[in-house]
C-alpha cells in the first residue's frame, strides 16, 4: 500500500515535467490508433463480408453432392439464422431439332439471402433488381438462350415432364460468381417444380446448397458446427472461401489497415522510449537520495513500475474514449459516402486497446527505468554522470521486443511483421552508422566554417551518443511518415489500378478449339480489341512426388477442399502481365522447354507444394507428371483469366479441352453478347460486373479508412520529433548559458542550433527516404503483391523534410534554451 500511495504521489508530482506528459501523449495516440482500427476493422469487416455475401447469396453456404440431412437446417434455425435451399443440375432442353445444354437451378421463395436477382423483359434493356423468385409453373431464362432456344418472355419451354412459361429473363443471380468457369446458360425455376420435372433422380449429378445469413457470431458458431458434422461429400464456404478476387480484396484490406495502425504504435513507442530515457536521467538524483535514506533496489523498481502502470491505465482509458469518438466519425463518413449502415461495434476492442497500451508502455518505458536501481548513493556527493549513459541499447532492444510481441498479436501477419521489423532494424543500423560518420566527418569541417556552424558541429561531437540516438529517432519518425504518405499513396493507387474502369467484365467460356480464330475475327469485326484466348483443360491433382494425396492428409479445410477438386489447367509460352514469379524461373527463356508446371504461390503453400516437387494430374483418364519450376503470385483483381496451375508448351497440348477469354463491355452495348451467342451457340457468356462492383467498394472503403487512420500516424510522428528534440534540452540549456556568459550573442546561439538540427535532419531524412522506398518495395512485391513504382521525389522530400522540417521543429522546441537567463541555469548546476 505504501508503494501504491508513493507511486501515485510521484505521478502527480512529475505530471508537471515534460517527459511524463510526452509519454502520456504518445500512449494516448498509440491506444487511440490501435483501438480505432480494431473498432472500425471489426465493423468494416462485418459490413464488407455482409456485402461480400452477395457473391454467395448468403453469409455462409453448405454445398453438397447429395441432399443435406435435416439437422443442418434445424441447427441453423436453433441459432436464429435464415436459411434458403437451392439445387443445381444440368439438363438438355429441346431447341427445335436439336438439344441445348443448360444449367437448371431451383430456388426457394426467400432466395437469395444476400443480394438481389437482376431480371428484365428484353435482352437489350437494362435489367432491374427484384426480391421475387419464379412462381411455380414459370421459368426465368438466361438472355443468351433467347437465341439458342428461339424463345422469349411469354413462350413455353419443355423441361423434362414439365412445361414452363418463360416469365422473365435472368441477367444475374448473386452466387453465380463462385462458379465462373463451371456453368452453362441458366434456367431458374421454383424449388417446388423440381420433383415435377422428373429430371432429378437418385444418383443424378446435382449440387445442393444451403444458404445461411445472420449475425456474425452465430454464423461462426454454425460454421464450426458444420465443419464437424458435414459429411464427406459436403463443404462449408464463407465469403473468403469463394472467389479468389474477393478473398484477396478482403485480405489486403486487413493488411492496409493493420499497417496504418501498427506504424502509429511503432512511432508512439519510439517517443515513449526517448521520453522515458530522459525521465530516468532526471530522476537519478532522486533515486540516489532515496538510496541514502534506505530505499532498496526493489523498492525503486516497484515504485517507478507502479507509476508507469497508473499512467498506462489513465492514458489507455483516454485513448479508448478518443478511439470511440474517432470510429464513430469514421462510421458516419462511411454512411454518408456509401449510403450504408455499419454493424454495431462490440466492446472487445476497448480491452485489446488497453492491453496494447500497457504492453507498449512496459516494453518501451521500463528498460530505461530499470537503470534507476543501479544509481549509486555516492551520486549525492560526487554527482557521477556515467550511469546516465549506461544500457542505452537496452532501451531499443526492449522497444523492438515490444513491437515484435504487438505486431503478430494484432495483425496475424507474420510475413508483414518480419518485413516491417527487418526494415526498421536495418534502417536503425544505417542511421546509426551514418550518424557516426557524420559526427566524425564534420570534425574536419569545423576549422573551415564560421563561429555559429563551429558551435553547432561541436555540439554534435560533444554529445555523440545523444546525437546518434536523436538521428535514429528522427530517421524512424520521418521514415514511417514517408512510408504512410507517399509510399502509402503509391500502394493504394497501384491496388486501385489493378481494377481499372475498363477491366474485363465478361467471361466467355466453352469456346471449342476449331472456333478460336473465328471468335477472334468476330471481335475484330465488332471493332473490339481482340482478346487473348486461353486453353482450359480439366485435371485432378492425384499425387505429389509420387505420393497420392488424400483429403484426410490435410488439417486445413481449404486444403481438404482443394485436394478433392478438379483444377482448370492451361499452357502458355508467355507469362501474363498480372502474374509475378516469386520463386523459381519461368520457361519462356527456353526455346523448347522440358515438361514443367508453374503453381500459384497461395495454392502451393496450402497444399505444401515446393519448387522441384513432382505433380501428377489425371486428365481425361491419362496421367501427366512434371516438376514444379516456378511459383507465381496472381493479381486476381485484374479479372483476366487466371489459373492456379500452368503447364509449359507441349505438356498439355494434346489434352481435350475448350478455350476461354474475358473482355470489357461498355454500359449499354448489349448487342455484342447476343450477336456472339447467335454466331457461336455453344459458348457461354458470364457477366461479372456485380462482383467487380463489390471489389471496387472494398477498395474505396479501405482507402478512405487508411486516410483517416493516417491522422494518428502524423500525430505520432510529430510526438517522436518533439521527444527527440527535447531529449537534449537540458544539455543545450547549460551550454547556451556558458556561451552567453562568455559573450556569445543570441543570434550566434540560434544559428548554431540551426546548424546542428540541419545536419541531423539531412542525414535522418535522406536515410529515412531510402528506408521508406526499400520497405515499400518489399511490402508491395512480397506482401501486398500490388507492384511497385520507384518514386524519386521521395528522396528529395525526405531530404527537405529532414533538413528544413527538423530545423524548424528543433528551433521551436528549444526556445526555452534562450528564454531562461544564464544565471538561473548556472545556479542550478
Amino acid at each position: 500500500m505504501k508503494i501504491l500511495a508513493f507511486s501515485l504521489a510521484t505521478l502527480k508530482r512529475d505530471w508537471r515535467s515534460g517527459e511524463i506528459r510526452l509519454i502520456a501523449m504518445a500512449l494516448i495516440i498509440a491506444v487511440s490508433a490501435v483501438t480505432t482500427v480494431n473498432f472500425f476493422v471489426e465493423r468494416l469487416r462485418q459490413a464488407m463480408e455482409t456485402e461480400a455475401g452477395t457473391v454467395l447469396g448468403g453469409d455462409l453456404v453448405v454445398e453438397s453432392r447429395e441432399p443435406l440431412p435435416e439437422t443442418f437446417t434445424t441447427q441453423a434455425h436453433t441459432l436464429g439464422l435464415k436459411t434458403s435451399q437451392t439445387v443445381s443440375f444440368r439438363s438438355m432442353v429441346p431447341a427445335g431439332d436439336r438439344l441445348q445444354l443448360t444449367e437448371i437451378k431451383a430456388v426457394e421463395e426467400n432466395y437469395p439471402l444476400r443480394g438481389r436477382l437482376m431480371v428484365g423483359e428484353d435482352p437489350f434493356t437494362e435489367p432491374g433488381a427484384t426480391k421475387q423468385t419464379p412462381p411455380p409453373g414459370t421459368v426465368w431464362m438466361d438472355p443468351q438462350l433467347t437465341q439458342t432456344l428461339q424463345r422469349t418472355v411469354g413462350d413455353e419451354i419443355d423441361l423434362g415432364q414439365l412445361r414452363l412459361v418463360v416469365d422473365k429473363l435472368l441477367f444475374l443471380e448473386p452466387d453465380r460468381g463462385t462458379q465462373v468457369f463451371n456453368i452453362a446458360p441458366r434456367l431458374l425455376i421454383n424449388f417446388k417444380d423440381v420433383e415435377r420435372t422428373g429430371l432429378l433422380l437418385p444418383g443424378s449429378q446435382a449440387r445442393y446448397r444451403l444458404l445461411l445469413a445472420g449475425p456474425q457470431r452465430e454464423i461462426l458458431s454454425y460454421k464450426h458446427w458444420a465443419g464437424i458434422h458435414a459429411p464427406d461429400h459436403a463443404r462449408v464456404m464463407g465469403v473468403r472461401d469463394g472467389r479468389p478476387e474477393l478473398r484477396t480484396a478482403l485480405q489486403r484490406a486487413d493488411q492496409f489497415l493493420t499497417l496504418a495502425a501498427l506504424t502509429s504504435v511503432f512511432l508512439a513507442g519510439v517517443a515513449i522510449a526517448i521520453a522515458a530515457r530522459r525521465y530516468a536521467d532526471r530522476h537519478q538524483d532522486n533515486c540516489a537520495i532515496m538510496r541514502c535514506l534506505g530505499a532498496t533496489q526493489r523498492w525503486i523498481i516497484q515504485t517507478y513500475a507502479m507509476t508507469m502502470l497508473w499512467l498506462g491505465l489513465i492514458t489507455s482509458l483516454l485513448g479508448c474514449v478518443v478511439a470511440w469518438l474517432a470510429q464513430s466519425v469514421l462510421a458516419y463518413l462511411m454512411i454518408q459516402l456509401f449510403q450504408s449502415e455499419l454493424p454495431p461495434a462490440s466492446l472487445l476492442p476497448l480491452l485489446t486497446g488497453t492491453l496494447t497500451g500497457l504492453i507498449a508502455l512496459l516494453g518501451f518505458a521500463l528498460p530505461p527505468l530499470m537503470r534507476l536501481k543501479d544509481v549509486s548513493p555516492s551520486r549525492v556527493l560526487y554527482r557521477d554522470r556515467e550511469s546516465a549513459q549506461q544500457g542505452g541499447y537496452k532501451v531499443y532492444l526492449g522497444a523492438f521486443i515490444a513491437i515484435a510481441a504487438l505486431i503478430p498479436w494484432r495483425s496475424g501477419e507474420m510475413t508483414l511483421t518480419l518485413y516491417v521489423l527487418g526494415g526498421s532494424l536495418l534502417t536503425v543500423s544505417v542511421l546509426a552508422a551514418c550518424s557516426w560518420l557524420l559526427i566524425n566527418g564534420l570534425k574536419l569541417l569545423r576549422p573551415r566554417v564560421g563561429v555559429a556552424w563551429r558551435y553547432g558541429l561541436a555540439s554534435l561531437a560533444r554529445r555523440a551518443g545523444s546525437s546518434i540516438v536523436q538521428t535514429i529517432a528522427l530517421g524512424l519518425g520521418i521514415m514511417v511518415m514517408l512510408l504512410l504518405t507517399v509510399v502509402r499513396s503509391d500502394l493504394l493507387a497501384n491496388w486501385q489500378a489493378n481494377l481499372p474502369p475498363d477491366a474485363p467484365n465478361h467471361f466467355v467460356i466453352n469456346i471449342q478449339p476449331d472456333q478460336v480464330e473465328a471468335v477472334q475475327t468476330f471481335f475484330a469485326e465488332q471493332g473490339q480489341p481482340v482478346p487473348r484466348l486461353y486453353p482450359n483443360i480439366h485435371g485432378r491433382l492425384i499425387a505429389i512426388n509420387g505420393t497420392p494425396i488424400a483429403e484426410r492428409s490435410y488439417r486445413d479445410p481449404r486444403a481438404q477442399r482443394l485436394s478433392q477438386r478438379e483444377f482448370h489447367l492451361t499452357w502458355a509460352a508467355k507469362l501474363q502481365t498480372d502474374n509475378h514469379i516469386v520463386a523459381g524461373d519461368w520457361w519462356s527463356s527456353q526455346p523448347s522447354p522440358p515438361p514443367q508446371f508453374s503453381v500459384e504461390v497461395d495454392l502451393a503453400e496450402t497444399l505444401g507444394i515446393k519448387l522441384g516437387d513432382s505433380l501428377t494430374f489425371q486428365v481425361a483418364g491419362k496421367k501427366i507428371e512434371a516438376p514444379v519450376s516456378s511459383l507465381r503470385a496472381i493479381e486476381w483483381n485484374s479479372f483476366n483469366p487466371n489459373f492456379f496451375v500452368m503447364a509449359s508448351p507441349g505438356l498439355l497440348d494434346d489434352s481435350p479441352g475448350t478455350y476461354l477469354t474475358s473482355f470489357y463491355l461498355p454500359e449499354g452495348n448489349n448487342a455484342l453478347p447476343t450477336a456472339l451467342v447467335k454466331q457461336f451457340p455453344s459458348v457461354t457468356i458470364l457477366d461479372v460486373k456485380a462482383l467487380m462492383a463489390q471489389i471496387r467498394t472494398i477498395i474505396d472503403r479501405v482507402t478512405l479508412a487508411v486516410e483517416f487512420i493516417f491522422i494518428f500516424t502524423v500525430a505520432a510522428g510529430l510526438v517522436v520529433l518533439f521527444a527527440a528534440i527535447q531529449s537534449t534540452n537540458d544539455e543545450r540549456r547549460h551550454e547556451s548559458a556558458v556561451f552567453r556568459t562568455l559573450g556569445a550573442s543570441r543570434g550566434t546561439i540560434v544559428r548554431g542550433l540551426a546548424a546542428e538540427f540541419l545536419s541531423l535532419g539531412a542525414v535522418a531524412g535522406t536515410v529515412a527516404a531510402i528506408g521508406a522506398l526499400a520497405i515499400g518495395y518489399v511490402l508491395a512485391e512480397r506482401v501486398l503483391h500490388t507492384g511497385f513504382h520507384f518514386n524519386g521525389w521521395l528522396l528529395i522530400l525526405g531530404l527537405l523534410a529532414g533538413s528544413l522540417g527538423v530545423s524548424l521543429a528543433g528551433l521551436l522546441g528549444t526556445r526555452s534554451v534562450l528564454q531562461v537567463p544564464p544565471s538561473e541555469t548556472l545556479r542550478q548546476v
